[in-house]
């Protein structure tokens, strides 16, 4: 791993699969030469090159329409000397437009091509492509036959394009810009050409809502044909989030209706999805949609791609699709991972002590970077899965040491710790926290666990040992795993499921403490009392606060950079949509404030409960009491000749506490009612301010989406 180009293994990236070059007819500003290799063209490539590299995504695709040469200009400049260093990862591409059964119609499509294909099969791709002539003819498409192309069409169609006609008879160069314009090919020889080229280093990617998209076409009048490109294209163009679900196979309310039809349509088969900039300039201008540059993707909706920024990672998020790849500001796991960096382990370390005499090697200069998203270590027997799995272990506190089966005695340790006291782990975390521990040492049993280990030894107690009586690990387990899926109103307060059974059960005790000695109940308030105050708990506790100081310097440390409101004097549009938007955002932070105090208040009501049963269960008691002293004692009464009424009687205003009760219940329902049309009022206003941001223009769009990040 230390020599892999990727050693984290496959991470998420942004990938710009569809921008143009200096090649393309469609290009804004100066373009290349009319060949690739013209030295002339060198500077513009250096731009392109720079542009490459200073753009967010870390992968590209060129689609240029109807040629190669902006990459081959590109390839040509990187085996100079002098060249600047391209630090992304490009694929070659081509962009094209096929001829649609629709009259009058047009659909672009595209091929992304391996970034080692060699030059000629490009040109041969290129060679098999049909292009359709008037009157039903074909020819192999060269910029020959787009010439010819532009001179053989009818005048009309040359003036619906705003072509020149004269300038089409005079002109090469025009002739050529005018049949790029205006070509079609053969949908077949567009799907042939493709199956052609070797070792699958060619794959077919169709706009789909896109401009000149599939769904341009009406499906049930030429559902054949569009079936065709469905079945043969891996990949598809969208910037709509439902439509990204449906093509990687992910059913949601939104798309369920039309869900199980469509994934019939792509032959049950889940197809990537990509929303790729389209620029047709090196950089941008901000905020203009019309006018992107390398890596500005339409509304924000960037492509991000979980794999090497390679063609094989390519290929491997087409067959994972759904866990791969996402369309939008950032993936749900990435946001997952930036806000809370301090829990996910980032490198693994192992070096040997320093001025250490030990001569062998064993572990030493051991450096391994973890993905986030790591769920197994696989390996033959021997090769280090739990040597790896056991000093992870250690150097989090994990709780389970004497269950170690690699750092324990007689194995790594040794009879009396060799060769493991010489070396030192260190887990390094993602908020640069680091952690070091001797391998011979044990966890610290007051420090917080920062990593839970399930050993072998551990597991087989937990599901054998119960069974014998030999030991409780499974109930403890167990009762664990039901405190954690408990919520506030159910703990009040507690921070275990012992302290928990204690609140829980504490009119109970009373009841069973009033059958025992006072000194046995002083007895155990005694023991309970010095067990809290113990150094164990108080370090525990003090360890635990720690943490949460971590978790919350870290999110302090996730503040998004502040954006200024935009000065530049808005539309009248642009400034009612702002003032709308104002309005939503005061209305939801005000339904988020009476939520907070919703939650508060269903808290304290929860205590009140709590409070009445226990004066219930505790007015029982005393009943119970009075009875049973009643019972003890009528023969003594009868002897004196007294009656146990005229000694001793209990008043109980039952109906004051049941009304209380009451009250409580009733307030309880009247806050979930509240709660509930306070959700339904947010996700109506949420819905209006995501239509609203989309009215905004880039400079707005920016600091509203600031507000509700600062917020």
């Amino acid at each position: 791993m230390i020599n892999s180009e990727y050693p984290n293994g496959s991470e998420w990236r942004k990938w710009d699969l569809h921008i143009h070059t200096p090649a393309s007819f469609h290009w804004t500003g100066q373009k290349f030469n009319s060949d690739p290799c013209d030295p002339r063209n060198a500077p513009l490539v250096d731009q392109m090159i720079n542009a490459l590299n200073s753009a967010e995504p870390a992968v590209f695709a060129i689609m240029d329409y109807w040629t190669f040469d902006g990459w081959f200009a590109l390839k040509h400049r990187l085996k100079q000397d002098d060249a600047p260093k391209l630090e992304k990862t490009v694929f070659p591409g081509i962009e094209l437009r096929l001829m649609s059964p629709l009259k009058g119609g047009r659909l672009n499509a595209h091929v992304i091509f391996s970034d080692n294909i060699k030059d000629q099969e490009l040109i041969d791709f290129k060679a098999n492509l049909k292009l359709e002539f008037p009157g039903d003819g074909c020819r192999n498409l060269s910029n020959d036959a787009l010439i010819d192309y532009a001179r053989s069409v009818p005048e009309d169609k040359l003036r619906h394009h705003g072509i020149d006609i004269s300038r089409v008879l005079d002109h090469t160069n025009y002739a050529l810009e005018a049949g790029s314009i205006m070509a079609e090919l053969n949908c077949e020889s567009y799907k042939e050409a493709i199956t052609k080229v070797k070792n699958k280093q060619a794959i077919g990617f169709m706009p789909f809502d896109t401009s000149d998209g599939l769904t341009g076409i009406e499906r049930n009048a030429h559902y054949v044909y569009v079936l065709g490109l469905f079945k043969t294209s891996p990949i598809f163009e969208t910037r709509n989030i439902s439509i990204w679900e449906a093509f990687s196979g992910i059913k949601t309310t939104k798309n369920e209706r039309w869900f199980d039809d469509f994934q019939i349509a792509l032959n049950n088969t889940p197809r990537l999805a990509v929303s790729g900039s389209d620029a047709h300039r090196f950089i941008g201008i901000q905020g203009n949609d019309d006018q992107r540059g390398y890596g500005d993707y339409p509304s924000g909706k960037a492509t991000w791609i979980k794999a090497n920024p390679t063609f094989q990672g390519l290929q491997q998020a087409i067959k994972e699709p759904a866990k791969r790849s996402f369309i939008g500001a950032v993936p749900p796991k990435l946001k997952l991972i930036r806000e809370n960096r301090s829990i996910f382990i980032d490198k693994l370390e192992v070096t040997k002590v320093p001025l250490s005499a030990f001569n062998e090697r064993w572990l030493e200069n051991t450096k391994l970077t973890l993905n986030n998203d790591l769920v197994a270590i696989i390996g033959n027997k021997g090769s280090g899965k739990s040597a790896l799995a056991d000093i992870i272990a250690l150097v989090g506190n994990s709780k389970q040491s004497h269950h170690f089966s690699f750092l324990k005695k007689n194995r790594f340790r040794g009879k009396v710790g060799v060769p493991a006291k010489h070396f030192i782990a260190k887990l390094m975390w993602g908020d640069e926290q680091v952690l070091e521990k001797n391998l011979n040492d044990d966890p610290e049993i007051e420090h917080v666990e920062f990593v839970k280990y399930i050993p072998q030894g551990h597991f087989e107690e937990l599901c054998n040992d119960h069974v014998d009586g030999k030991s409780n690990s499974f109930e403890q387990e167990l009762r664990a795993v039901i405190f954690s899926h408990a919520n506030e109103t159910t703990r009040l307060g507690a921070h275990n499921f012992e302290q928990l059974i204690e609140q829980q059960e504490s009119a109970l005790r009373s009841n069973f403490d009033s059958l025992r000695s006072v000194l046995h109940k002083i007895n155990h308030q005694i023991s309970y009392i010095e067990g809290q105050m113990s150094d164990v708990t108080r370090n525990t506790i003090s360890e635990k606060l720690t943490q949460k100081n971590r978790l919350l310097e870290e999110h302090s440390k996730a503040k998004p950079e502040e954006v200024s409101e935009p000065t530049i004097e808005s539309s009248a549009e642009q400034q009612q949509v702002s003032a709308e938007l104002t309005d939503v955002n005061r209305q939801l932070e005000a339904i988020y404030i009476q939520q907070e105090e919703n939650k508060i208040k269903l808290t304290k009501l929860a205590s009140k409960k709590k409070s009445y049963l226990n004066i219930k269960e505790g007015i029982e008691v005393v009943e119970r009491s009075l009875s049973q002293f009643r019972s003890d004692h009528l023969v003594d009464a009868v002897t004196l000749d007294l009656t146990l009424e005229s000694l001793l009687s209990l008043e109980v205003h039952e109906l004051i506490l049941s009304e209380t009760d009451t009250n409580i219940s009733t307030e309880i329902t009247r806050i979930k009612a509240s709660d509930a049309n306070l959700d339904i009022n947010k996700n109506i206003l949420i819905l209006r301010r995501n239509a609203l941001n989309t009215r905004l223009n880039g400079p707005q769009q920016a600091y509203q989406q600031y507000l509700e990040l600062l917020n």
